[in-house]
């Protein structure tokens, strides 16, 4: 008896052993034959040998089958209970079944949602609304770039009739192109306080338009503006730009900007009364400079006007006005000739009505 366990032991390990490594067994002189390690092949004791019941042995007939989940300890049986088939169910799964909810009659959409998302390009566009008596004459429209009324809100615009950004007093913006403009526009403001705005220059912007479309204050005492204002800066740039009071709606300027040292631009009014005064001013960032360098100003027309500052001497807000010249004025107004013209001809003689524009030097201040 012991012999034929001892035996049995060593058949079982050779088994295992074909099994993993695909090895012929060696050291059995019992079972002298190499077939033996193979679990394919009909097993039977020599003769002689005492008959023995093996109740793990399995039948010649079938292949030999290895429970690796009950030799390894990973086989798991749980209580299971009768299903309505015959079949045994967990327990826990009738737990787990989650009801269904309750059919809904069909969804008919309403006619009118309450909230639309509307999403469009943020580009220029031109409002509907015509504009109002200052705004009228040779100067465009409203223009600026299309935002959704809460997103103008958020940049410090102006919501109007259609798109355009537009900024009071203390705005600040980065847009290619918006509007800054007096308190209370287009109704005069009357209050002695400074208005400001802050422009940040964007990555390639090279140049700087400003248009004044609208543009009335108190008028210069002896060629200095002191009642009121308008003072044009560029952050860590040493360039004195012209300090603007009277008359100059239609006027521009042309600012180069070096953007590796400025990174933003200041526009200030100053009210030092409370005599009317209003102003509209259109700020249009350029990436591809328009005008010439060191040229304040620029035109491009076959014909136009070269006007100076203050000059007009028609008003529709301001009562007290004079034309005039401002005091230590330094700048260069560029004129683009065109194709197939030779030359520039510059005359004080209005081509259109037939008569003379005023064109003289006079030296207010004696004594200098």
């Amino acid at each position: 008896m012991p012999f034929v366990w001892v035996l049995w032991f060593v058949f079982q390990t050779c088994g295992h052993s074909a099994v993993a490594s695909s090895k012929v067994c060696e050291g059995v002189e019992s079972l002298p034959e190499e077939p033996l390690c193979r679990t394919t092949v009909n097993r039977t004791l020599p003769a002689g040998s005492p008959t023995v019941d093996f109740p793990r042995l399995v039948s010649t007939s079938q292949q030999h089958y290895i429970d690796y989940k009950l030799h390894y300890g990973l086989r798991y049986n749980p209580r299971r209970a009768s299903g309505r088939n015959g079949t045994r169910e967990h327990p826990n799964r009738e737990l787990r079944k989650k009801p269904l909810p309750p059919k809904l009659p069909p969804y008919d959409p309403p006619l009118l949602s309450v909230f639309h998302i509307i999403s469009f390009a943020n580009g220029p566009c031109v409002p509907r609304r015509q504009p109002s008596v200052m705004e009228s004459g040779e100067s465009s429209p409203w223009r600026g770039i299309c935002y959704r009324e809460q997103e103008c809100a958020l940049l410090n615009g102006t919501p109007m009739d259609s798109c355009a950004v537009r900024f009071g007093c203390d705005g600040s913006t980065e847009q290619n192109v918006s509007y800054f403009n007096s308190a209370q526009y287009p109704a005069p403001a009357t209050e002695a306080l400074p208005c400001s705005f802050t422009l940040v220059l964007q990555h390639a912007v090279q140049q700087v338009l400003l248009e004044f479309l609208f543009f009335e204050l108190q008028p210069p005492q002896l060629g200095n503006c002191v009642e009121d204002q308008f003072i044009v800066s560029v952050q860590n740039d040493q360039r004195v730009y012209p300090v603007l009071c009277g008359i100059n709606s239609g006027q521009h300027m042309y600012l180069d900007i070096d953007r590796a040292y400025s990174h933003r631009l200041y526009l200030n009014a100053v009210f030092n009364s409370n005599q009317p005064r209003a102003f509209l001013v259109k700020i249009t960032q350029l990436s591809t400079p328009r005008a010439p360098a060191a040229c304040l100003q620029f035109h491009e027309g076959v014909n136009g006007v070269l006007k100076s500052f203050n000059y007009e001497n028609n008003s529709i807000v301001v009562t007290n006005r004079k034309a005039s010249y401002f005091n230590n004025l330094n700048y260069a107004i560029c004129i683009r000739r065109q194709m197939m013209f030779c030359n520039v001809v510059i005359a004080n003689k209005d081509t259109i009505y037939g008569k003379e524009n005023i064109f003289q030097v006079v030296n207010i201040a004696e004594g200098k």
